[in-house]
Parts: structure tokens; C-alpha cells; sequence
């Protein structure tokens, strides 16, 4: 699945959620749904073991973190925090079923958005 992120500075981002919030401003369906404030900050969610993981998720569909830990190569300790940085960005989510969690992708196809056209709309608002 493709989702488009968004690059712009971080006063702009807090003024575009606070204006989606306060229904001044409807978010157009083109629109990112996921926000960073420079290509550095996004490099560093989506880097490429990040990416490698993403596509584990995807072509495997492991029933637990466990599972994925033994897949990717990595202890589960650095893997159960790097899920939750993946998982509070929205690229992850973790569904827990009783003691156990399955890490799930979001997304594996991204779009990026640097647009100053999208930013004059969000000053508008």
C-alpha cells in the first residue's frame, strides 16, 4: 500500500493540525498523511533496515514480533523499539491478541511531498 508523506517545517505542521482539528481547515484527499520536518528526519524512520523490515512484514506476515526478530536478524530487545518508533509514525501497527503481538506494515510504497503550494493552503487556513 502507498501512502504520501509530507516534508515542510514544524511550525507549519502544528499549524495544519491545529487547523484540521479545529474543522478550519478540511484536509484536501491528496493531501500526506504522514508528516516530517526535512528528508533527514524521514531518512532516519525509513531507513533502509527499516525498509527491509517493512517488506518482511509484507511477504511474510509473521504472527509475532518473536517471529520477525528471527527473520530479520535482530535481537527482539533493538527490534521491539525500533517497531514502536515505526509503529508511533503510522508506518506499523501492532495488534495485540492476548500476550502476543503481530507487527503488521502500513505502508510500502511511499510518495513524498515537498509542495510549496500545499504550504501556502496550510497558511491560509
Amino acid at each position: 500500500m502507498k501512502v504520501r508523506i509530507g516534508i515542510m517545517e514544524d511550525t507549519l505542521i502544528k499549524k495544519h493540525m491545529l487547523a484540521v482539528v479545529s474543522g478550519k481547515y478540511k484536509r484536501e484527499p491528496d493531501e500526506p498523511k504522514i508528516w516530517f520536518t526535512s528528508l533527514n528526519a524521514l531518512g532516519q524512520i525509513l531507513s533502509p533496515d527499516n525498509l527491509t523490515l517493512l517488506r518482511l512484514m509484507i511477504e511474510h506476515e509473521p504472527e509475532t514480533i518473536s517471529e520477525l526478530a528471527a527473520l530479520s536478524n535482530r535481537q527482539l530487545s533493538n527490534l521491539s523499539v525500533t517497531l514502536q518508533t515505526l509503529s508511533a509514525r503510522g508506518f506499523v501497527e501492532l495488534v495485540r491478541t492476548g500476550r502476543k503481538v503481530k507487527p503488521i506494515a502500513l505502508y510500502t510504497d511511499f510518495e513524498i511531498i515537498i509542495d510549496s503550494a500545499l504550504e501556502a493552503r496550510i497558511n491560509a487556513a
